[in-house]
């Protein structure tokens, strides 16, 4: 039963690097010749009352039709069964059991895979959305809590202390100044304040400027546009997710912000992502270190000066590891992978099949 591909997400360039190796080439687009010809018959019938002659001629007339045909779905389609033939994929759920996952069996078949498929839940992280929210983020708050107290007022509850306290007010205009006036006012007050913390619990909070310009800053210093797809192929095993970086270029809608209103930022459908396999964490630390070459005492001789310069050099990027996994976020069971295509795979539903009248 042919399952129909609702495209979010193509890599058309990844798509063509992987399926020219496995073919040797890749064909962009088939175009189709339709010719269809006939024959027409302009004669006219003359009596000379000697012969009858037949005046005119037959016409020939034929046209050819040339339909192009865009081959990427199906190109897709076709790299995804070479590499599951030829054994460069592994899909999860099917080759990888969450039993696999669980007693960490599953980083061995991880590591002879060129790729993974997983079907599930996703959900989308777009860090440039998420600075150009955060940036508007008290002017946004003002325009909602000031609809949020105006629905307020027509709250039964909340409404009946509104009333107490216009009838409070007019009862002390009327009022000469003296000690009833004063108790009159702390009653007031003890009142509004009362009003004021029912309606502040109703609120969205504020957040303080430096939280807002230290989240700015470093998403503009580490995560320049970063668009995150974390996918879920076990509801119930969220601690191990397929981890992605797409590119905005490579959605079949470029406007992402109409992907965020489509969707959601966590969408209720479930998705299939298909990509090569780029980082698989490990349970133990990595004792690979890059620094090591530069640990002999042969650092500190005369001549040696260039390797000091270069060490120096590149223990400040060693020195940045720890902010880039706190950023990448890519730890042990997860996997990060880079996509070739996200989709929603639909099959056929008998029950939904038109019958003929």
């Amino acid at each position: 039963m042919k399952e129909v591909k609702d495209f979010i997400y193509l890599d058309m360039e990844k798509i063509s690097s992987l399926y020219s190796q496995l073919s040797g080439g890749i064909v962009q687009s088939c175009e189709i010749s339709k010719s269809s010809s006939g024959n027409s018959k302009n004669l006219r019938n003359y009596d000379f009352k000697v012969f009858k002659h037949e005046a005119g001629g037959t016409e020939s007339e034929s046209q050819e039709l040339k339909e192009v045909r865009v081959s990427h779905h199906e190109i897709y389609s076709e790299l995804e069964r070479e590499l599951f033939k030829h054994g460069y994929t592994a899909e999860i759920g099917q080759d990888i059991k969450k039993e696999d996952i669980e007693s960490g069996n599953a980083i061995n078949i991880f590591e002879s895979a060129l790729c993974v498929k997983a079907e599930g839940s996703i959900v989308l992280e777009d860090y440039e959305r998420l600075t150009r929210i955060a940036h508007n983020y008290e002017d946004i708050t003002k325009f909602i809590n000031q609809s949020i107290k105006l629905s307020l007022q027509d709250v039964p509850e909340i409404k009946k202390i509104f009333d107490q306290i216009d009838v409070m007010k007019n009862g002390i205009r009327c009022m000469k100044n003296g000690p009833n006036k004063t108790k009159r006012n702390h009653e007031l007050k003890a009142l509004e304040e009362t009003l004021e913390s029912l309606v502040q619990t109703k609120l969205v909070g504020s957040v303080e400027d430096w939280v807002i310009d230290g989240l700015k800053t470093w998403v503009r210093v580490f995560l320049p546009d970063v668009f995150n797809i974390r996918l879920y192929p076990f509801s119930d095993l969220v601690n191990f997710h397929v981890m992605s970086n797409v590119k905005r270029e490579f959605f079949l809608d470029d406007n992402t912000e109409s992907v965020h209103y489509l969707f959601g930022s966590k969408p209720t459908i479930k998705v299939t992502m298909f990509g090569v396999i780029t980082s698989i964490p490990k349970k133990e630390d990595d004792n690979f270190s890059p620094m090591e070459e530069f640990e002999s005492e042969d650092l500190d001789k005369e001549g040696n000066e260039h390797l000091s310069v270069e060490s120096g050099f590149r223990g400040v990027f060693r020195g940045f590891d720890g902010l880039e996994e706190m950023i990448r976020t890519c730890r042990y069971p997860r996997i990060m992978v880079q996509p070739i295509a996200i989709y929603r795979a639909i099959k056929p539903n008998e029950a939904l099949k038109r019958k003929s009248p």
